[in-house]
């Protein structure tokens, strides 16, 4: 189908909350029961369209989004999360510097229960945000502005940080933050500097903001990309988001925000495992630890040598005991952009890594987020514009067929699943 057609037919069963009969997906969920919400962009370009349906079983029947589904409002790709149960869902309109909070009440039935503006906490509309635990949410932007000297030569760029905590319940604002991100002369006078932050997760009374840099060339006047000497995080104080640090390693180099897949994770210590979404296949995709507010030095879980490939990663997704999903692009085949991705499922307490045998020509650089539920990791997969499934993973499985095909889920003209949630 093409993409008009695709998009004509959805927009007529789509408003404010669609009201279709849910009969018309075999795989649709009442409002009884946890619910997963299943995720599809139209168009990869920077103004696609979000849609959603929620289920309570992923593993039969149907997923189409043809004529069906909730069209989830943003100016550009809708950055969604769910509470645990998956009776609400919340939702940032990128571009619109709005925030969002939904009751689901099964199949394609949303219905808005607040909205909050927090361009002018964030200064931006377009900011980016984590869902902490089931109470915050964590909203977070970068401002940046070269400082001269008086005869107008280049000292440096400063980056200003706005951090907001959001409370889940009412969508809220708690702590409002802003302060210049700490840096180092050394680096500051090279041009470098944090062009943004994201990915945050809280540990031990602290907050940790993965950030990636870019560097100001002063004779041409342009930002270009940084060269990296080490790897940094931004920690404040949570809940109220003061007292900025950088705590940094030079055991691998590369940027630590990730982009829209989960970057950090803390596991069941307390330990935080956060992989380098590195910028090209020059650096090595790692996975770092940071253990009592400080990189573990001995810690360097190296997913390109363990895979033996170029990859570049630009999240994963933790599931439990040392063990977690990476998507990652092959950069010997193509760029995070074109469609040569693939899954591996690492495990960091035995220090292995294990490609899976999944379809070709995967293209998941905007995925979002996945679930898992009872030992089993779920993923929608389906190369963009075609049919695929939503695989449930045995996450105690270490073999790269570890998986059986669940749903069956049908994409469309420029269509992709960003997640489930």
């Amino acid at each position: 189908m093409q993409l008009k057609g695709f998009l004509l037919m959805m927009s007529l069963a789509m408003g404010a909350v669609a009201c279709s009969d849910d009969d018309a997906n075999d795989n649709a969920s009442s409002a009884e029961g946890k619910q997963f919400h299943v995720a599809l962009a139209v168009g990869s370009d920077s103004q696609s369209q979000t849609y959603v349906q929620s289920l309570t079983d992923l593993t039969t029947g149907d997923v189409s989004f043809n004529g069906y589904g909730f069209e989830v409002p943003s100016t550009r790709t809708a950055r969604i999360y769910a509470s645990n149960d998956g009776g609400s869902l919340y939702n940032l309109d990128y571009g619109g510097g709005r925030i969002y909070k939904y009751t689901a009440g099964g199949g394609q039935v949303y219905t808005k229960v607040e909205e909050t503006n927090v361009q002018y906490a964030v200064g931006s509309v377009h900011p980016r945000w984590t869902k902490i635990n089931e109470e915050y949410a964590l909203l977070h932007n970068i401002v940046t502005e070269n400082l001269y000297d008086d005869n107008g030569n280049y000292l440096r760029t400063k980056a200003t940080a706005y951090l907001v905590s959001i409370k889940l319940a009412d969508m809220s604002m708690g702590s409002v933050e802003q302060f210049e991100v700490p840096y180092d002369a050394t680096e500051a006078a090279a041009g470098n500097y944090v062009m943004r932050i994201d990915a945050p997760v809280v540990a031990n009374g602290k907050a940790y903001y993965g950030l990636a840099k870019r560097r100001y060339n002063a004779s041409t006047g342009a930002a270009v990309s940084a060269t990296y000497t080490n790897t940094q995080t931004l920690v404040v104080d949570f809940p109220s988001l003061a007292n900025p640090t950088l705590i940094s390693t030079s055991i691998a180099k590369g940027a630590t925000n990730g982009y829209r897949t989960p970057a950090s994770h803390v596991d069941e210590q307390g330990d935080i495992y956060q992989i380098l979404t590195v910028p090209n296949k020059s650096y090595e995709t790692s996975i770092l630890r940071i253990r009592n507010g400080a990189y573990d030095e001995s810690f360097n879980f190296n997913l390109s040598k363990l895979l033996g490939e170029n990859t570049i990663s630009n999240g994963w997704f933790y599931v439990g005991n040392g063990i977690g999903y990476v998507p990652y692009a092959n950069s010997d085949k193509g760029a995070l952009a074109d469609p040569v991705w693939s899954v591996a499922r690492v495990d960091l307490k035995k220090g292995t890594a294990v490609k899976l045998n999944l379809l070709e020509g995967l293209w998941l650089q905007q995925y979002q987020y996945s679930v898992a539920q009872d030992g089993k990791f779920y993923m929608a997969i389906a190369p963009k514009g075609e049919a695929g499934h939503i695989y449930v993973f045995d996450v105690t499985s270490e073999s790269p067929d570890g998986f059986t095909k669940g749903a069956a889920i049908q994409t469309g003209a420029d269509a992709y699943y960003i997640g489930i949630f």
